[in-house]
Formats: C-alpha cells, sequence, structure tokens
C-alpha cells in the first residue's frame, strides 16, 4: 500500500492535540504501508524535524509557515464566501510538493488531516481521498461566537458558517471521513448527509504516560496544553483567577501550575498570582503532571477526545474535567474521573478539587481506576490498525469499480 499522508503540522514532537494524534497514527501506519509525508512546518522551525521524520517514511516533504504572515495574506478574504482557515494554510510550495508527489509516488490512497489540506488533496480526484477531520472545527467556532462580545463574534460566526459548507463539500468527497468522537461524528452527518463518516478516537502511550510512585506533599493542581490556543488560555485564566483563591482559603499553600507552550498574554500575567507557576515550554510534561495533586481541566469549548485528559489519567493523577472535557471518554465519573461544571465563580471546580485533597484515598482509588480504564480501552496500536484498514477498504473498493 502506498499512501500520501497531508498533515497541517509537522507531526513531530508529539506535543500538543493534533500532533500527538498525526504522529501516533501515521509512524504506525508507516510500519506497514509505505507512507510519504507532506506537511506544513508550523513554526518553520519545526523543518528541523524532517531528517528524524525520513527514518520513518518513505519521503518527507516539511513546507515552512509562518502563522502571523499567513493570518496577514488572509485577510482580504474575509469579503470571500470562503472560511479564512483555507488561505491561512494555503501555500503554493505546498500546491507543486503534493502534484510533485503524487506524479512520482502514484499513491493508492491520500490520507489528510484536517480540512485545511483538503484543498491540496482534492486537486487529486483519481486518487481516492480518506479524510481525518479529527473534529468538526464549525463547531467550535460556532462556540467561539456564541460567548464572543461584537466584533470578534461576527467574525466567529461567519468562520463557522463558511467553514460548515466546506466541511459539507469535502466530506461528500471523501471516500471514508474520520472524526475522533461519535458526537463529532453526528454533527459531521448534520452536515454532510449520506457521506461515510466513521469514529476513529484517540489514543494514549500507556509506555510512555506511566503511573507516578507517590504523591505529592503538598497540596498542587495542574493544568497543561497549547497555551496560545483559545480555549486553553481561558481555561487556564479560569483555573488561576476563580478557582485558585478557593483552593488557597483552605490550604494557604495551594499552587498552580500552568504548563505549555506559547503562553498567550494573559497567561504569562498569571505568574504574578500567588501560587501560580506559567512554565512556558517543557520538554518532558510528565513530571508537571505526576508532581501535582490533581489534574485540572476546566475547559468550556472542547472537540473530540482530549488527549489531555487520557494522559493524565495513564499517569494516575486524578482529574477534574469540565462536561465538555471529558465528553467522548469512555470513562465513569466519580470512579475514573471527577467531573465539575465551569461556573462563572469556579465554585464547583474548587470544591471538587478540595473534596480529593482531603481524601488521599479518594486519589489513590480514582487514580489507579483511571490507569486500569485508559490501559483497557485506549491505545494507539489499535487505532493505526483501524486506519489502515479503512485505506485498505477504499483502495479494494475503487479497485472493484475499475
Amino acid at each position: 500500500m502506498k499512501v500520501l499522508a497531508l498533515t497541517h503540522r509537522t507531526p513531530w514532537p508529539p506535543d500538543k492535540g493534533d500532533k500527538i494524534r498525526t504522529h501516533h497514527l501515521l509512524s504506525r501506519l508507516a510500519s506497514r504501508a509505505t507512507v510519504h509525508l507532506a506537511a506544513f512546518a508550523e513554526p518553520p522551525s519545526d523543518a528541523v524535524h524532517a531528517s528524524r521524520l525520513a527514518k520513518r517514511f518513505a519521503s518527507v516533504e516539511l513546507i515552512p509557515l509562518e502563522m502571523r504572515r499567513q493570518q496577514v495574506l488572509a485577510l482580504p478574504h474575509a469579503l470571500s464566501l470562503s472560511p479564512l482557515t483555507l488561505p491561512v494554510f494555503h501555500r503554493r510550495t505546498m500546491d507543486r510538493a503534493v502534484d510533485r508527489l503524487v506524479a512520482a509516488v502514484r499513491p493508492d490512497v491520500i490520507v489528510a488531516e484536517s480540512t485545511s489540506m483538503a484543498p491540496y488533496a482534492m486537486r487529486h480526484a483519481s486518487v481516492p481521498l480518506v479524510m481525518d477531520f479529527v473534529d468538526v472545527d464549525s463547531a467550535k467556532w460556532m462556540a467561539y461566537a456564541e460567548r464572543a462580545r461584537f466584533p470578534m463574534d461576527a467574525v466567529y460566526w461567519r468562520e463557522s458558517l463558511t467553514l460548515r459548507r466546506w466541511e459539507r463539500s469535502v466530506a461528500r468527497h471523501a471516500k471514508v471521513s474520520l472524526v475522533t468522537a461519535d458526537r463529532e461524528r453526528a454533527l459531521l452527518r448534520d452536515i454532510a448527509p449520506g457521506a461515510d463518516i466513521r469514529t476513529l478516537a484517540n489514543g494514549v502511550d500507556t509506555d510512555y504516560f506511566t503511573p507516578r510512585s507517590a504523591l505529592p506533599t503538598r497540596p498542587s493542581a495542574v493544568f497543561f496544553g497549547a497555551m496560545d490556543y483559545h480555549a486553553n488560555v481561558e481555561a487556564a485564566v479560569f483555573l488561576a483567577r476563580r478557582v485558585l483563591p478557593k483552593l488557597r482559603a483552605r490550604h494557604p499553600d495551594f499552587r498552580v501550575v500552568i504548563a505549555g507552550s506559547k503562553p498567550a498574554p494573559e497567561v504569562e500575567a498569571l505568574a504574578s498570582l500567588p501560587g501560580v507557576t506559567v512554565t512556558g515550554y517543557v520538554a518532558d510534561m510528565r513530571p508537571h503532571v505526576q508532581g501535582a495533586s490533581v489534574c485540572v481541566i476546566p475547559l468550556r469549548v472542547a472537540r473530540g477526545v482530549q488527549n489531555k485528559v487520557l494522559e493524565a489519567m495513564a499517569m494516575g493523577v486524578p482529574v477534574v474535567a469540565s462536561p465538555a472535557a471529558a465528553e467522548g471518554i469512555d470513562a465513569t465519573p466519580d470512579r475514573d474521573l471527577r467531573i465539575a461544571p465551569v461556573i462563572d465563580d469556579g465554585t464547583a471546580t474548587a470544591v471538587a478539587v478540595l473534596d480529593l485533597v482531603a481524601h488521599p484515598e479518594r486519589i489513590e482509588a480514582l487514580a489507579a481506576n483511571a490507569r486500569e480504564t485508559v490501559c483497557a480501552r485506549y491505545g494507539w496500536d489499535p487505532r493505526a490498525a483501524e486506519l489502515y484498514d479503512v485505506c485498505s477498504e477504499v483502495i479494494a473498493r475503487g479497485a472493484a469499480r475499475r
């Protein structure tokens, strides 16, 4: 099987949600098929990983993409009927790279990740497409619009509506469309009735994310992720400014660690608050998560399956998650994780955290159950096998028609 894989970010290092998924799925697919990779290097410094990726993939094309420059170039398209996502991730060098690869490799199937990479695949209608939407992004933008103020609510609303039309077109073109959770599948089916849409859930590397050896002696919480992502920024601010004061009222030495790359100015400002540490980029997230009493994930807006929830569970760190962050994860509330609604004053989240901190035996029970659940129900090897089977099916279907 010859596969051309298109991803909107370099699948190394696996340090954020979309890169984690593409890294694990495609690197495992490459052990069973010949996979040629074309990806954007965003930020451009990710291009240094080409030699590492070349050890796994048959060929590697990394096209530098400077996000701020692309966003400026996309502004004139605001007057069009197309989503701004497309011009942001459009470069003619990628057009040429994909054209060249299709001509040279003659792939049996294209696997494209995210709607921003669909145009490059759809230029080659003769090659069957397996489209990994990951999440339904139009629903994410609509959720932002519902909570934002003018003028950003109008910007988000426009992006949602235009992206929804594009998602319909892509899903109808693709032979099979993939999403990370059943709720995303239901959303995409409403957008593109009749399209072949399937759930390919995220997994977690349980050999890498292992349980900690001991509980921390000082009460603490951690939230982690890419700290320039809007939903994560909002969650970090909520945790530090709304929840932490209630925790410190009970435990004056309580601390919160906000860990993740590219902290936005709102996140950097949190470091001035008593008890808050903002790490910025860290090469290994595990010590920060394992060193906390509780992992708090108070996302108001979340799509698909949250890798950070699975990773914390795999490390045996009890999770207090919002309903949005927990949705799509096959876990039992109060047995595998705690769920607390994101109420503006932070009370519900604080109560859930304080209950665990006051009862170490509950922390241990929740941690053990969480690890067991992740090991039993999640794993990247079976997920990659599912992707291989989908590709095989699509290729066979096309061969039968010929």
